[in-house]
C-alpha cells in the first residue's frame, strides 16, 4: 500500500476510530449520523483494503485484534492532529494572523508604511508582514500580494478598493534658496527659476508638475532630474532649487521651516491614495485588520 489516502480510505478510519471508542456499531452511527450496517460496511472495506481484521465480532461484543490496535493507535494521533487543524482553521478566521504580501510605493512605504509597523506587530504580533517597496504597479494575484497601496487614479478592475485621500503634493524650496532668486508669484515666473524635477524609474518619463487650471502642462526650466524620490528633499534642502513632492516627504521639512512652500494656491493634487486588495482576501482577518490600521496612520499623514 503507498500513496496518499483515499477520502473513503479516511472516512473508514473514522468509523473503525469512532467504534473503537464507542463499543458498538450502533453506537458509533449514532455518533456518525449513520446506520449501524453502514459504519460496519465501511469497517469491512478498510479490512478488505488492508488484508487484516481489525475487530473480532461477537453478537454481544467487539474487541480489537492485535492489528487492530496497532492501527487504531495511529488513527487515532492522525484524526487528533486533523481536529487540531480544523480548529485551528476557525481560529484564524476569528484571529488575525498568517504571512501578509503588502506592495508598497518606495517613498511612501519609507516615509509612512515602515515607521508604523512596530506599532502594528506589537499589536498583531501573529502576522508576518512582507513589504515590497517598489514604485511599479504590480499584479496583485500573479504576484501574490494579499493587497496595496497605490497612487493616482484607480483603473476599473475587479479589486476591492478603499480610498484614503487626495494625493496631495507642496511645491517648496528652501529659505537659502528663495532668499537668494526671489519667490515665484505665478507658475509662469517658474521658467526664471532652477527646477528639481523627478524621473519615474520604471518609464523614463520626468514627473508633470501638478497646477490648478494649467493646460498644457508647464514647461519647467529643469536643471536637475532624480530618479529617486527621497533625493528631491535633500535637493531642496541644500538649496539647489525648486521642487513639487508628495506632503508626507516634506510636511516635517516644511514644519519646522528647512522648507518653505510657494505657490500654495495652485498646487494641486494628483489623484488619490487608494488600497486595494482582491475581493476574495476581503475575509481574512490578518487583511481587514492591516486595511484598518494603515488606512488611518495614511490619513494622518498624506
Amino acid at each position: 500500500m503507498s500513496g496518499i489516502p483515499s477520502f473513503d480510505s479516511l472516512s473508514a478510519l473514522v468509523a473503525f476510530s469512532i467504534t473503537v471508542e464507542s463499543g458498538s456499531f450502533s453506537s458509533a452511527g449514532r455518533k456518525l449520523g449513520l446506520s449501524a450496517s453502514a459504519v460496519g460496511k465501511a469497517v469491512d472495506r478498510l479490512e478488505q483494503r488492508l488484508g487484516v481484521t481489525l475487530l473480532n465480532r461477537t453478537t454481544r461484543s467487539l474487541s480489537l485484534t492485535g492489528e487492530g490496535d496497532v492501527l487504531y493507535r495511529h488513527a487515532r494521533r492522525v484524526l487528533v492532529e486533523l481536529q487540531h487543524a480544523e480548529e485551528a482553521l476557525h481560529l484564524a478566521q476569528k484571529t488575525p494572523r498568517g504571512r501578509l504580501k503588502v506592495s508598497v510605493p518606495t517613498v511612501l512605504g519609507r516615509r509612512v508604511v515602515v515607521p508604523a509597523m512596530r506599532e502594528f506587530m506589537d499589536r498583531y504580533p501573529e502576522i508576518v508582514i512582507e513589504l515590497s517597496l517598489d514604485d511599479v504597479k504590480v499584479d496583485l494575484i500573479d504576484g501574490g500580494y494579499d493587497l496595496a497601496i497605490r497612487l493616482g487614479e484607480l483603473e476599473d478592475s475587479d479589486l476591492r478598493a478603499r480610498v484614503i485621500g487626495p494625493h496631495s503634493f507642496i511645491t517648496c524650496a528652501s529659505p537659502e534658496y528663495l532668499s537668494k532668486h526671489g519667490a515665484p508669484r505665478s507658475t509662469a515666473d517658474l521658467v526664471q527659476h532652477c527646477c528639481i524635477q523627478y524621473r519615474f524609474p520604471t518609464t523614463g518619463r520626468p514627473e508633470i508638475w501638478a497646477f490648478k487650471n494649467q493646460q498644457p502642462p508647464l514647461t519647467l526650466k529643469r536643471i536637475l532630474v532624480l530618479n529617486d524620490g527621497e533625493s528631491l528633499a535633500s535637493a531642496a534642502l541644500a538649496g539647489i532649487g525648486i521642487i513639487q513632492a508628495p506632503r508626507y516627504l516634506v510636511r516635517d521639512d516644511v514644519n519646522n521651516g528647512r522648507l518653505i512652500p510657494v505657490l500654495t494656491d495652485c498646487t494641486d493634487v494628483r489623484g488619490n491614495v487608494s488600497i486595494v486588495w482582491p475581493s476574495g482576501r476581503s475575509k481574512m482577518p490578518r487583511v481587514r485588520a492591516f486595511v484598518e490600521f494603515i488606512s488611518q496612520r495614511l490619513a494622518e499623514k498624506i
